[in-house]
């Protein structure tokens, strides 16, 4: 404060001083813990501790196990040796391929089956009841387990099933269909397998997101003359994008990691055209007892699958953050 012309300052401590009419400022106030965050630790904690049991340590116990190997029953540790092995295996690349192949296509089906049929069940008809009967009736492929499907398609298949008596007996063709036994044919049918399993899944989630978006926005594209295929472009695929995102990784995870549907069907042939990474570890691992070759594989894709997926996700979400209005 200014007296006179002069300012006076007061002491506040053996090296600080301030002007008259300036308060010190406080210190940062140390931050108690209460009795009701502590609650909230103890809830979380089993989670936590029931995702390290089950995810953390596996992953851990799996990267270990990558580099050792079994000789004469020894268990040594030999480094890097399985990578470098896998990186000449003809039968890996194979294996690579062949899962490409069956996930692009499986994810491409699951999604454009799984909207169409969501639109379809989405809009009026001429009986409620008619409709609901549908939903559940598309619904059924997803109550059966994977095996029991597998099963149920291997008879369907057969030279002898239901869909050579029809292609045979009913529309007069020459021979049978070799449906899993030729290298081609072999992976389509498959991948229909797959996608017949699964689709309802997928249907569900995007039902549910149609049935979010505000009728609104679609009586205002009307008003504007917008037809269906822009209404559709414009307003239902922005407005799906974050389900779309979330169900296509689900489904790239997954499709990836079958192992029971390639059991089932065609254990890996006809001359491997159809043997899947998961397979490939499933058969090397278990059937041949080569856990050290197997755990490297297993490492080395999910370090594939984590790049694929990550790329993926950005590709995805590029231009979200910018309120972009199309897809």
């Amino acid at each position: 404060m200014r007296e006179g012309g002069t300012t006076r300052t007061i002491s506040v401590g053996p090296s600080e001083k301030v002007t008259e009419g300036e308060m010190p400022r406080p210190g940062p106030v140390p931050r108690k813990v209460t009795r009701r965050q502590l609650n909230g630790y103890f809830f979380v904690g089993p989670a936590i501790l029931f995702l390290l049991l089950v995810s953390i340590f596996p992953l851990l116990r799996t990267l270990q196990m990558s580099m050792t190997d079994v000789d004469a029953g020894v268990l040594q540790f030999v480094g890097l040796l399985h990578y470098l092995e896998l990186l000449k295996d003809q039968w890996f690349w194979n294996s690579l391929k062949n899962v490409v192949v069956f996930t692009v296509a499986s994810v491409i089906l699951h999604i454009a089956i799984g909207m169409g049929l969501a639109l379809l069940l989405n809009e009026t008809w001429f009986n409620t009841t008619v409709r609901n009967f549908m939903r559940g009736l598309l619904i059924l492929p997803w109550v059966f387990s994977t095996a029991s499907s597998g099963l149920m398609w291997t008879l369907l298949y057969h030279p002898f099933g239901l869909l050579n008596y029809l292609w045979v007996g009913v529309l007069g063709q020459d021979a049978p269909i070799e449906f899993l036994a030729k290298s081609g044919l072999a992976m389509a049918s498959v991948v229909a397998v797959n996608t017949w399993k699964s689709y309802p899944f997928y249907m569900i989630i995007i039902l549910g997101g149609l049935q979010a978006i505000p009728t609104e926005l679609y009586e205002a594209a009307k008003v504007d003359g917008a037809n269906a295929w822009k209404r559709f472009w414009h307003i239902t695929l922005p407005q799906l994008r974050p389900i779309l995102i979330a169900i296509s990784t689900i489904d790239i995870i997954t499709t990836m990691g079958h192992v029971d549907l390639i059991r089932m069907l065609t254990k890996g042939g006809p001359l491997r055209s159809t043997e899947t990474v998961a397979y490939y570890i499933y058969k090397t691992a278990l059937l041949d007892g080569n856990l050290g070759y197997g755990a490297a594989i297993s490492t080395l894709m999910l370090l594939m699958l984590a790049i694929l997926i990550i790329i993926y996700l950005r590709l995805l979400s590029r231009g979200s953050e910018a309120g972009e209005t199309s897809f």
